[in-house]
């Protein structure tokens, strides 16, 4: 995720993750009548490592590039405890794993302000400080906002629903290669706890993307 506000993105040749967030913005345009006359909230779901931070991150960069300002929410940024913290205390009470670590009533408060037309103050993780800063969210001119987590679809209030379906053991590569979360195998523990409070994200979700990102409906 991006944390460097106010720097225009760098030129990148198109990559794999890009056409394929052409090819979902074109079925938000066909199918679900993007752009709409009134602010739009899409909300991004998954389990760690299955694609949800590129893919918002990227849709956001093809409505930014067709005209429609977009602004994005991490969920990342709005835990309870910064990461290191969060592991240990996860280590002493495994139970405490869930949307419960996560400042969903914020996020929530932001969505609103969002339609609101506002600006906020939004909290920004600092992975190597293990700490939050803030900076400045500004509303005001924004067409939609993409909201990614792995809680995401529990937020209710969203207009449109995508679900990504890797599994943790889908996605092991990918995490690794990031290079950004903490591994031992207390982590697996973690990640299948996760999964049984993620998947049913899938049944609310209005659009679905598989491994392999292809994408389908539910209608």
């Amino acid at each position: 995720m991006s944390d460097t506000p106010n720097k225009p993105p760098r030129s990148r040749p198109a990559s794999a993750y890009q056409d394929r967030a052409r090819h979902l913005l074109a079925v938000l345009r066909s199918d679900f009548g993007l752009p709409r006359d009134s602010r739009v909230v899409i909300a991004v779901a998954g389990e760690s490592g299955s694609g949800k931070s590129v893919t918002a991150i990227d849709l956001a960069a093809e409505l930014n590039a067709s005209g429609i300002t977009t602004a994005i929410i991490h969920q990342d940024n709005y835990f309870v405890r910064p990461p290191r913290t969060n592991h240990e205390y996860r280590k002493q009470d495994i139970t405490s794993v869930g949307p419960l670590e996560v400042q969903m009533d914020l996020i929530r408060e932001q969505v609103r302000a969002f339609r609101a037309a506002e600006i906020v103050m939004a909290p920004v993780v600092d992975y190597a400080g293990n700490r939050f800063v803030t900076q400045p969210l500004d509303f005001t001119v924004t067409d939609v906002l993409v909201v990614e987590g792995t809680y995401a679809l529990l937020l209710g209030g969203a207009d449109i629903g995508i679900f990504l379906q890797a599994t943790y053991k889908d996605t092991d590569g990918r995490r690794r290669a990031r290079n950004r979360d903490i591994f031992d195998p207390f982590v697996d523990d973690v990640l299948a706890i996760e999964h049984r409070l993620i998947a049913p994200q899938a049944d609310v979700a209005d659009i679905l993307l598989d491994r392999d990102f292809v994408i389908s409906k539910r209608m």
